[in-house]
């Protein structure tokens, strides 16, 4: 047990190098958080929306193209935690809880000038093609059309603000 710990240490040091420990959970948190946000935007958390938001997590723990997955072990052993959670403790109008949300998920701007660039550019593009993921998991007819109007307000997620990053900048 001890060296898993470790060895989970280290990866997060390896990609998360200079986070405290509050700041690397902020991080975590945003996963949950972008799901509530996102399914719950037309005040109705599908239950569907919820299982594949769940899903999703757990394929990018082992299947990642980006340097995350030791993230993305961390985000699916808390998920389903955080998401009761933080839905339990939540404002249960869409309205009131999107604004909650806004002011959590901003949080991440201060985490991400702390990273450096490629890691901060992955995570940034991972939650904007994860919150699409969780619109696109109900509705529609064969999934076209199927994000709500109150989906596509949130799901460039506004409050987090985009990260550029070019390997071609970095190697010069």
């Amino acid at each position: 047990m001890t060296k898993q710990t470790s060895s989970k240490t280290d990866d997060m040091i390896s990609a998360f190098n200079g986070l405290k420990k509050e700041e690397y959970q902020l991080l975590i948190d945003a996963v949950p958080l972008i799901a509530i946000l996102i399914a719950g935007a037309d005040n109705d958390i599908d239950l569907r929306e919820k299982t594949w938001a769940e899903k999703i997590v757990k394929i990018r723990s082992y299947n990642n193209h980006f340097d995350l997955k030791p993230y993305y072990k961390d985000v699916d052993e808390q998920f389903k935690d955080l998401f009761e959670k933080f839905l339990n403790e939540l404002p249960k109008n869409a309205e009131a809880r999107s604004r909650e949300l806004t002011k959590r998920l901003s949080a991440v701007n201060e985490i991400f000038a702390k990273l450096n660039m490629r890691t901060a550019n992955q995570l940034y593009t991972s939650f904007i093609a994860y919150a699409e993921q969780i619109a696109r998991a109900s509705g529609g007819i064969l999934r076209m059309m199927s994000i709500s109007r109150e989906e596509s307000i949130w799901i460039g997620l506004p409050m987090i603000d985009p990260i550029f990053f070019d390997e071609v900048d970095e190697e010069e």
